[in-house]
């Protein structure tokens, strides 16, 4: 045991030697870079035929990646992302092209968000009448 921990003590000494105090240079360059840490924003975006999640047909899946860069398998991740941000991350706040007309056939389609968007959790749901209202209303954050 004596062996051990002497053994342990050399080490800890050999490699504050090699390494050295921080310096406030390296110091200040540490804290700058926890400054530029992004919070996580990562989602699993689904559209589904359907009145409501549990009784929907599962018609398209993707994942969307914001931060630190953006993409996923979402086929626009960069607008996407932009269009989020500029919601604030507020899904009911998507604007799209509200000038595009549509049918007034019912034919619900359903959508949903989960996961995490700039560090706080996300579980989105909505049901739209048709997918033109749906394409409408979500700019392209749920065109794929």
């Amino acid at each position: 045991m004596r062996t051990l921990l002497k053994r342990a003590f050399i080490c800890g000494l050999v490699t504050a030697a090699t390494l050295g105090p921080l310096t406030a240079a390296q110091a200040a360059e540490r804290a700058e870079a926890g400054q530029r840490l992004y919070a996580p924003s990562a989602l699993v975006l689904t559209i589904g035929q359907g009145e409501d999640v549990a009784s929907s047909t599962p018609l398209r899946a993707t994942t969307l990646t914001c931060a630190p860069t953006p993409g996923g398998t979402h086929p626009a991740p960069q607008r996407a992302c932009a269009e989020l941000r500029a919601a604030q991350g507020e899904f009911d706040k998507l604007g799209g092209d509200e000038q595009r007309p549509c049918i007034k056939i019912y034919d619900p389609v359903v959508v949903t968000a989960q996961g995490v968007w700039e560090g706080r959790r996300v579980d989105y749901t909505r049901t739209f009448p048709n997918s033109c209202v749906m394409q409408t209303e979500s700019d392209s954050v749920f065109a794929f």
